[in-house]
């Protein structure tokens, strides 16, 4: 009988216990506020990662061309949609990525708000009723209260597609949101650019290249990066350092599908060289045409007559590719300081030297309050347009 009791109280006891222990709920998951969202061009949509207190980096993975991105705050962004397509878009939290997927449709046939009946100043006199009439009559200053007001819904208007006149050229991955947000267009701007790459000559894959793209993305700056078709093909590798540059926001070109100048070469071949290497950047990009650098900077008249894309040319001279007895690290760093506002740099993401040379050449250029952009940026922010086949050294 005792042991019943004992077991007994024991249940109650475990019972009682049970009834007033408060659980204790798991910290709760960082998600965002939508994994997937459907907007209509024009239209906007605010992001946002909850349960974090950690800043969160904003960036488009895929579709840049697609969409924008602004207002980016702590934790939150505001998207919004440019052209029908679909995007994805980043957010990374330290280590933790979280994608939402963007789908862009159409916007809808803008309505004329006509009315159908054209009002007139004729009043048609109240039939008398048993009822007190309530005065309907409109007045400047009152309402009837008796007769509910619809205020009409305001979305808001899509911005018109700006067009583009015959021959001009619009880097399809150029992100003004990014430009409206770094940039102060009174102070000096220059566009970096990089030839030769991916990885080197060689065809084991050097990371000369990934160096840069890090050394940019840390300052802050963007560049343009002129690729060999060739080297494309080389490996995965390879390729994943044309699609990093993309990824982290600088603009991908074509430098040609090798490395032999084309200022002999015949139309076919020109266009046969350039052809193969557009059609690997569109393959990893999505993009359909892209700026163009001579291999060696040598030009002939056939170039102008085929090519269908800015030729880009040089205002600044690193000669980053001459010997290490002629022009070291430091001799680097000398030629590029010389850049004014509006030069294209020429430099190459193949020599280690180059390399150690691009850190110090964008904390000079920060000390001096000059910006770093891309090619397709630099005439963005000047309000310059890029026409094809000219050759462009610099933007005035």
């Amino acid at each position: 009988m005792k042991k019943m009791v004992k077991g007994l109280s024991l249940v109650l006891v475990c019972a009682l216990v049970a009834g007033i222990t408060v659980p204790v709920s798991a910290a709760k998951k960082m998600k965002l506020s939508s994994k997937k969202i459907t907007l209509k061009v024009g239209q906007k949509k605010k992001l946002e990662v909850k349960n974090t207190a950690k800043k969160v980096k904003w960036s488009i993975k895929s579709g840049k061309k697609y969409i924008s991105l602004s207002g980016k705050k702590k934790t939150s962004v505001v998207v919004k949609a440019k052209k029908q397509g679909k995007a994805v878009v980043l957010a990374k939290v330290g280590k933790k990525k979280l994608t939402c997927q963007v789908t862009i449709k159409k916007a809808d046939a803008k309505k004329p708000n006509v009315p159908t009946t054209t009002p007139t100043a004729t009043v048609t006199p109240a039939v008398p009723t048993s009822t007190p009439a309530v005065t309907i009559t409109p007045s400047p200053s009152q309402t009837p209260s008796e007769t509910p007001v619809t205020t009409p819904e305001v979305t808001e208007s899509p911005e018109p597609e700006e067009s583009l006149e015959p021959g001009e050229f619009r880097y399809e991955g150029l992100d003004r949101a990014w430009i409206e947000e770094n940039i102060d267009p009174s102070k000096p701007v220059v566009a970096m650019t990089f030839d030769d790459g991916p990885g080197n000559s060689g065809n084991t894959f050097v990371d000369y290249g990934l160096r840069i793209q890090q050394a940019l993305k840390d300052a802050g700056a963007h560049a343009t990066f002129f690729y060999i078709g060739s080297s494309i093909e080389k490996s995965e590798e390879h390729r994943q350092e044309v699609k990093q540059a993309l990824d982290w926001g600088f603009e991908i070109a074509n430098h040609s599908y090798g490395w032999a100048s084309l200022d002999k070469a015949t139309a076919e071949q020109i266009q046969d060289s350039l052809g193969k290497t557009d059609a690997l950047l569109t393959e990893i990009s999505g993009y359909s045409s892209f700026l163009f650098r001579a291999p060696n900077v040598a030009y002939g008249d056939t170039m102008f007559e085929v090519i269908d894309a800015p030729i880009i040319d040089v205002s600044n001279w690193s000669h980053d590719y001459k010997p290490d007895n002629e022009v070291d690290k430091d001799k680097i760093v000398e030629n590029v300081k010389k850049a004014r506002d509006g030069d294209i740099i020429n430099m190459h993401s193949t020599y280690e030297k180059t390399v150690e040379a691009v850190p110090e050449i964008l904390a000079y250029f920060q000390e001096k309050g000059i910006q770093v952009v891309s090619v397709s940026e630099l005439f963005a922010i000047r309000g310059k347009k890029l026409m094809k086949g000219v050759k462009i050294s610099r933007c005035e």
